[in-house]
């Protein structure tokens, strides 16, 4: 049994995610210890439950400690079945987590499995389901991952009450190299449930003018929807790059604007190919195949999925400083290892 511990460097529920679903594809089963243990409240919580339960479902795996709290998980695969089925988070809990917890075991099913999540579309403290369908899913696909994300309906804290229908497919890793960003067209979203419709336009305003004083021309759409939560905030990309600002109250909506084109901006500063937040995610993908990324920093939620992986596979990543004329970042790898 492989035995990782929770609270290594960036100590969060990334861990968890990361190492239930290398055990359904592996076949390994898994203790995690110390779960998020320097936190102000340590232990799964319902975000965290859901992932392990919908990868459970998948593996039909048997599974210890999986309850609101607990600091110990023990998860032993079973037999991977190729079934559609619902994953409720039952509060405003990242939706998105969850589906990166889903997508590894594409790479063990032999047919397409659909499946349904209640929760968190839009919430702090992690990816919006947009970065997730607009730039995960297309970055994967170009490795062999190929999926489809619906959104059915959006979430907010603390109501919650967001659907995501995502479909994962049979999938094999393929060899890709990607280091620089080139050809850079800046599309957006602001999305407003429930909320004055002039917000929004302030929010893509803000937005709009600091990207045209830096020379960019941004396509950036407005969203006006209804829904069980009221919420609003802006998503900008390009390429395999990204940022977004949640609005609040208090916040004006000038500064939501402004503070995720300065957010975007400074990650096309670097040159590179992918953001900091994509390349922990592109981390568990790696082992199968000869794949080389350029990234516009190393953060600790990467090194953290690189200690997971390499824990579950015969296989060390090569970490490179990456300076070529005005692109400066850094370029993950594992070939030749």
């Amino acid at each position: 049994m492989i035995t990782i511990d929770g609270s290594y460097l960036e100590g969060g529920g990334q861990i968890v995610r990361t190492a239930v679903s290398l055990s359904a594809i592996t076949k390994k089963p898994v203790k995690i210890i110390n779960i998020r243990k320097n936190r102000k409240n340590p232990g799964l919580s319902n975000q965290h439950i859901a992932c392990v339960a919908a990868v459970s479902k998948i593996c039909n795996a048997k599974v210890e400690g999986l309850i609101k709290g607990s600091e110990t998980l023990v998860f032993y695969p079973g037999k991977i079945i190729s079934k559609n089925f619902e994953i409720d988070i039952k509060t405003a809990g990242s939706i998105s987590l969850v589906i990166q917890s889903i997508l590894p075991i594409s790479l063990a099913i032999d047919k397409n499995v659909e499946i349904t999540i209640i929760g968190g579309t839009n919430v702090e403290f992690s990816p919006p389901i947009d970065y997730i369908k607009n730039i995960t899913l297309k970055f994967l696909e170009n490795i062999g991952i190929n999926s489809e994300i619906t959104i059915l309906k959006r979430g907010f804290f603390p109501k919650g009450g967001g659907i995501v229908k995502i479909t994962i497919k049979p999938s094999k890793i393929n060899p890709y190299e990607l280091i620089e960003n080139e050809n850079i067209e800046i599309k957006g979203i602001v999305f407003n449930q429930n909320l004055d419709e002039n917000i929004s336009k302030r929010i893509r305003k803000s937005a709009s003018d600091e990207l045209l004083n830096r020379g960019f021309c941004p396509e950036i759409k407005l969203e006006k929807i209804n829904g069980e939560s009221a919420g609003v905030g802006i998503f900008l990309y390009t390429n395999y790059i990204g940022s977004d600002r949640l609005g609040k109250k208090g916040l004006l909506s000038e500064a939501v604007g402004t503070t995720a084109s300065e957010k975007l901006l400074e990650e096309l500063n670097t040159k590179m190919a992918i953001d900091s937040h994509l390349a922990d995610q592109i981390i568990p993908f790696m082992p199968f195949s000869d794949i080389t990324i350029g990234v516009s920093k190393i953060t600790n939620h990467t090194l953290t999925n690189i200690y997971v992986v390499e824990k579950f596979f015969d296989v060390k990543f090569n970490i490179e400083k990456y300076e070529e004329k005005n692109a400066n970042g850094y370029i993950i790898s594992t070939k030749g290892v």
